[in-house]
């Protein structure tokens, strides 16, 4: 009963990407190994791994995809978990519930980052875990570093909003769901909201902020109102990408978003594993 009113609450929000979830053309499908993961929101939710292409891999990545029908797809299709394996990282793609092949639960997307977070930990046990989030996948990324039992040492987030309003308020419906959510369940639309948890991190991990100058749902100053809650909370990059849209730095600056990105993991992970 409980999940079957979210379900219809978050059908305003999520309901158009409701579809069968296919493989992205052109992925090698046997490179990728299913996995499934018991998130505390309740849901089962289905993740995909694969091995770096190194001999000794550097680390492992888990990756939180943006609203949208291809969910974990989104980063096959346009080639970040490519970039990552060949940089020498494990990677790990999941659905959040209710998107892609995931079933779905509750609003509590952070509790799905935390719990793919900790099977991506338990897969590599030896080997620091970093998260690369985009918008939705991001801000819930950065929702979930605010739960203790997260794995996280590093994280980049693309397009995150700083809080659901800043993203919904255009869209009549969602926007006064948030509303009410405020009024009738003020602790749940906390626990979603990106500035709240940036004032309560749990283990300071080093973040990567990244905005597009042409992304029109989450501009760079919204960005920068998240950027400012977090200062003097965890060390934190600020990259403002020109032409970038929204979730697309790679596709705008491939060649820049490969050296920030790796550099910044490349920086970040090693510290951890000269420190462990």
């Amino acid at each position: 009963m409980k999940h079957t009113a979210y379900r219809l609450f978050k059908k305003p929000f999520f309901g158009r990407f409701v579809r069968p979830w296919r493989w992205p053309e052109n992925v090698e499908q046997r490179q990728w190994r299913r996995l499934s993961v018991a998130s505390a929101s309740g849901a089962t939710l289905s993740a995909l791994l694969a091995p770096a292409h190194a001999a000794q891999a550097k680390g492992a990545v888990l990756m939180a995809h943006p609203m949208g029908v291809a969910a974990k797809g989104f980063w096959m299709k346009y080639g970040h978990a490519e970039l990552l394996r060949q940089a020498g990282y494990h990677v790990m793609l999941f659905d959040l519930n209710g998107f892609g092949e995931s079933t779905s639960s509750t609003m509590d997307f952070p509790l799905d980052v935390v719990a793919a977070g900790l099977a991506l930990q338990a897969q590599y046990p030896d080997l620091p875990v970093a998260v690369l989030g985009a918008s939705m996948g991001a801000a819930m990324s950065l929702c979930a570093m605010a739960q203790p039992a997260h794995p996280f040492k590093a994280a980049v987030l693309e397009s995150a909003f700083p809080t659901l309003l800043h993203f919904w308020s255009r869209y009549p419906i969602p926007k006064l769901g948030i509303q009410l959510s405020k009024i009738l369940y003020p602790a749940g639309e906390r626990r979603l909201r990106p500035t709240y948890a940036a004032q309560r991190l749990m283990g300071r991990p080093s973040l990567l902020m990244i905005y597009g100058e042409a992304d029109e749902f989450t501009p760079v100053k919204d960005g920068k109102l998240l950027w400012l809650a977090l200062q003097g909370k965890t060390p934190t990059e600020f990259w403002q990408v020109p032409g970038a849209e929204h979730t697309h730095a790679y596709a705008a600056q491939p060649k820049a978003y490969a050296e920030k990105v790796i550099g910044f993991l490349d920086r970040q992970l090693l510290a951890e594993r000269l420190a462990s």
